[in-house]
Parts: structure tokens; C-alpha cells; sequence
């Protein structure tokens, strides 16, 4: 797998969120063991990001090549 980031910091130990070559979104953060309403599946792990970083993989994201024309428009339409 491929990763390109999109948002976070330029220091390998800080927040941040990649896309893949694949097309899916990879988040690097601290490690969240355990919160109220959270469980985990088989090979599942929460990390903690920043808003600033989310939205700015979420700016980013929108651009991509891998949005596809229905997740566009559920989006926009949830923003109204």
C-alpha cells in the first residue's frame, strides 16, 4: 500500500491522515484504549485526531480522484 498525506504534521510522531493508493484513508494519532460507546472488532484500534487535521483530510479528500460522484452529493446534501 501507497500512502500520500493529507493532513498533520510533518513529524513522524504527530496526528495525521493519508490515502492510500487503494483509495481508503489511513489516521495516525494517539492511541485511544479504551472510551465509553467504543468497541473494537477483530484487528481494530481508535486513534485521537485533532479537528484542524480532520478537516483538512476532509478538504483534501473531497478533491481526491477516489470520491465518488454519490459520496459527493450525500455530502453536500448532509452540509445543507
Amino acid at each position: 500500500m501507497e500512502l500520500r498525506k493529507v493532513s498533520g504534521c510533518e513529524d513522524k510522531s504527530c496526528p495525521a491522515v493519508y490515502v492510500s493508493d487503494l483509495g481508503t484513508a489511513v489516521v495516525q494519532g494517539a492511541h485511544v484504549p479504551e472510551a465509553e460507546g467504543l468497541e473494537f472488532g477483530d484487528g481494530e484500534t481508535a486513534v485521537e485526531l485533532p479537528a484542524g487535521v480532520v478537516l483538512g483530510a476532509f478538504s483534501a479528500l473531497v478533491k481526491s480522484p477516489g470520491i465518488s460522484p454519490d459520496d459527493l452529493h450525500r455530502l453536500k446534501e448532509d452540509l445543507k
